[in-house]
C-alpha cells in the first residue's frame, strides 16, 4: 500500500525515488538520498529552507551526530511519522548505513559510529613534485578525483566538486594526472584529492600543495568578496560570515585583513578548513561602516597592502530611493529576529544593453534555478517577448507585464507589475539575487533580468515565495502566455524527447530541463536538483546532441570550452542525467 505522507514535499521526493526504482529495479537508497529526505524534514530548524538544511548537512567536517541533531531540531511529529513509514512500509530498499541513520533520527537505536573505512582508504599517497602532473599510489584501478581549492572560490564550486584526473594501473600507480581549464594547477595552489574505488567507496581527502611548476609562487589566495556577509551584532561588534557556506570564501589557511575605513582599526582572520570564517570572528564597528579587505596566502601580499575590495555593514542611513515597496527577502536572508541581514541599493544602469540574451542571465543567492533557466531559454528563442514585456516608465520605475491564465475562458490576460530599481545587495555592493553578466556596478549593470525576477517576486508575494524550487514550465506560461508542458525523461523515450526539443527550438519556443535528486552527478560537471536552459540541438549522422546552459552562467562539464555554463551532451548522456523536460504547447 502506498505511503500517505503528511509532508507533501517529502512525499513528492519519495515518489520520485519510487519512479526511479521502476526503471532501475536494483535501486537502493543510500546516504545521499536519505540526506535529501531528511533535509525536507529538518527545514523547520531556525526557519531555514530545505536547501539551506541540505547544505549544512553536507558541510565539510559535519559529523553524523551533528547531522542527526540538526534534523531532529526541525522535525515535527507528523514528519517523524513519515520517516517511520519510509522505514517500515517503504517500497524502495535502504542501504544499511542509510537505515541506521534514519533509525538514529527516530531514536530507535543509539547513534552508531560510521562504518570503518575499507582497507587501503588511507593509502592514497603523492610522490615527487607536480611539474608533469600528480603522481602517486593507491588501490589498483582506483580513479583519482581532485579539485583546485585555491582557484575554486572564484566560482560556484563546492570543495567536493571534483573532476577525474587519472586512474591507477594494476600496480596501484598513477602519474601525469592534471587539472585543466580554470582548475589548472599553478605553483603553490592547494589541490584537494581522493581516490574512488571500484565499489564506490572513497579514500580520505588529501590536500597537497602544487610544487615544481614554476620558480616561485606568484598567485595569491583568491577571495570571493561576494560571499562575505557582515551583520550588526550590537554592542559595537560586527559578525562576519560566509553567506554561501557550501562554497569557499578563500583557500584554507589564507589570512584576510579587514580595515575599518572609519576608525582605521585592523583585524586579521585565518580561513578555516571548510573555506569560511571561525564562528566567533567579529569586527569592531557599527551599521554603515565600510571595511577594505586584503588577503595573503602566506607567500604573496604578506604586508596586506594590496586590497581586493570593500564590504559594508548593512543598516546605515538608508538612501531615500524606495519609490515602490519591495518584495521581502527570502527567509534564509533574515536574522534570528526576522530582520534583514542585507540592505538595498538603487541600481540605475541601462534596461537593455543590446537586447535580451541568455548570457545576460545569472542566478543569485536564491534557490530559484527554474526561473533564470526559463528566462534565459525565452531570451534565446524569442527575445522580442522580453524586450516588449519590460518598460522603463522614465521616473525611476519599471513595468513588467506577465501573463495569467483565465481558467473560465482558457485565455491569458496581462498582469502588469510595477517595480523600482532598488535591489537587495551583498556587502560588497552587487545584487544578492539575480544579476546581469555585464557588470555588478549599480550604475552600469543591465537591469532587465533582475527587474523581471523582482517583479515576479512582487507578483507572487516575496523572494521567499519564488525561492524554494519551482517549474520552468510555469514561468514559460507567465511570460510567453502559452500552456506549459512537462515530460518525464527515460531511456525508452529519448527519441521522443529529442523530437520535442527539435520541434520547440525550430518553432522558437523555450525549453528547459531538470536533474534528479540523487548522487549520480559526481565528476560530471552537472548538478543534481537543478534546472538548466536548453539552447539548441545538433545532429551529425546518427549522433544527436543537446546544447544546454547552467543558469549560474558558469560551471559545466570539463572539456566543454569556456567556463560560461554552456555545454553540449550526447542525447544518451542527457537521458541519464536529466529527469524532466519542460516546454510549451
Amino acid at each position: 500500500m502506498p505511503i500517505r505522507f503528511n509532508d507533501t514535499k517529502l512525499g513528492s521526493l519519495y515518489t520520485n525515488f519510487e519512479a526511479q526504482k521502476r526503471t532501475n529495479p536494483n535501486l537502493k537508497l543510500g546516504q545521499d538520498q536519505v540526506l535529501q529526505l531528511v533535509a525536507l524534514v529538518g527545514d523547520g530548524n531556525r526557519g531555514w529552507s530545505s536547501t539551506k538544511v541540505a547544505n549544512e548537512l553536507k558541510k565539510p567536517g559535519m559529523t553524523r551526530d551533528q547531522q542527526i541533531a540538526l534534523v531532529k531540531g526541525g522535525m515535527t511529529a507528523n514528519e517523524k511519522k513519515d520517516l517511520a513509514a519510509i522505514l517500515d512500509q517503504g517500497s524502495v530498499p535502504l542501504e544499511p548505513s542509510a537505515r541506521q541513520f534514519l533509525e538514529a533520527v527516530l531514536d530507535r537505536s543509539a547513534p552508531q559510529p560510521p562504518p570503518p573505512p575499507p582497507p587501503g582508504t588511507d593509502g592514497l599517497k603523492i610522490s615527487g613534485d607536480q611539474k608533469n602532473g600528480l603522481s602517486g599510489t593507491t588501490k589498483a584501478g582506483a580513479t583519482i578525483e581532485a579539485i583546485n581549492i585555491s582557484t575554486a572560490p572564484g566560482g560556484r564550486l563546492r570543495m567536493d566538486d571534483t573532476a577525474i584526473i587519472g586512474k591507477a594501473d594494476a600496480n596501484g600507480q598513477f602519474n601525469m594526472a592534471k587539472l585543466t581549464g580554470d582548475q589548472a594547477m599553478r605553483e603553490g595552489d592547494l589541490i584537494r584529492m581522493r581516490a574512488r574505488y571500484a565499489d564506490g567507496s572513497t579514500s580520505d581527502w588529501l590536500t597537497v600543495k602544487a610544487t615544481g611548476l614554476a620558480n616561485k609562487d606568484t598567485n595569491n589566495a583568491t577571495v570571493a568578496l561576494f560571499r562575505i556577509g557582515l551583520t550588526d551584532a550590537g554592542g559595537g561588534k560586527v559578525s562576519v560570515s560566509n553567506i554561501n557556506a557550501s562554497r569557499q570564501v578563500s583557500e584554507p589557511g589564507a589570512q584576510l585583513e579587514f580595515t575599518n575605513k572609519r576608525t582605521g582599526e585592523k583585524a586579521r582572520v585565518t580561513i578555516t578548513e571548510s573555506g569560511g570564517f571561525p564562528d566567533t570572528f567579529k569586527l569592531n564597528g557599527k551599521p554603515g561602516d565600510s571595511f577594505s579587505v586584503a588577503a595573503s596566502d602566506g607567500t604573496n601580499n604578506t604586508s596586506f597592502t594590496e586590497t581586493v575590495g570593500n564590504v559594508t555593514v548593512p543598516g546605515g542611513a538608508p538612501a531615500n530611493t524606495d519609490l515602490i515597496p519591495d518584495p521581502a527577502l527570502h527567509a534564509d536572508e533574515l536574522d534570528s529576529a526576522g530582520k534583514p541581514r542585507f540592505s538595498k541599493v538603487n541600481f540605475t544602469g541601462p534596461l537593455f544593453v543590446d537586447g535580451a540574451k541568455p548570457e545576460d542571465v545569472q542566478q543569485g543567492q536564491i534557490g530559484n534555478c527554474y526561473f533564470p533557466a526559463a528566462i534565459a531559454a525565452i531570451a534565446k528563442q524569442n527575445p522580442d517577448v522580453i524586450n516588449k514585456m519590460v518598460k522603463d516608465n522614465g521616473d525611476g520605475t519599471y513595468t513588467v507585464t506577465f501573463k495569467q491564465k483565465d481558467w473560465s475562458s482558457g485565455r491569458f490576460k496581462d498582469v502588469p507589475v510595477k517595480v523600482d530599481g532598488d535591489l537587495w545587495a551583498r556587502s560588497y555592493g552587487g545584487p544578492l539575487y539575480g544579476r546581469s553578466s555585464n557588470s555588478s556596478d549599480p550604475k552600469k549593470m543591465e537591469l532587465w533580468y533582475p527587474l523581471v525576477e523582482k517583479a515576479y517576486a512582487q507578483w507572487k508575494g516575496s523572494y521567499n515565495e519564488i525561492g524554494n524550487g519551482g517549474h520552468a514550465s510555469d514561468v514559460f506560461e507567465a511570460v510567453v502566455g502559452k500552456d506549459g508542458q512537462d515530460m518525464y525523461i527515460s531511456s525508452g523515450n529519448l527519441d521522443r524527447v529529442f523530437e520535442t526539443i527539435k520541434r520547440s527550438i525550430d518553432n522558437k519556443q523555450p525549453v528547459a530541463a531538470g536533474t534528479y535528486h540523487d548522487e549520480r552527478y559526481a565528476n560530471t560537471g552537472v548538478y543534481g536538483d537543478h534546472a538548466y536552459s536548453i539552447l539548441g540541438y545538433e545532429q551529425t549522422g546518427t549522433e544527436k546532441y543537446v546544447i544546454i546552459r547552467n543558469p549560474w552562467g558558469e560551471s559545466e562539464p570539463s572539456g566543454n570550452g569556456a567556463n560560461d555554463g554552456i555545454f553540449k551532451l550526447k542525447l544518451q548522456e542527457f537521458g541519464k542525467l536529466y529527469q524532466n523536460l519542460m516546454y510549451t504547447n
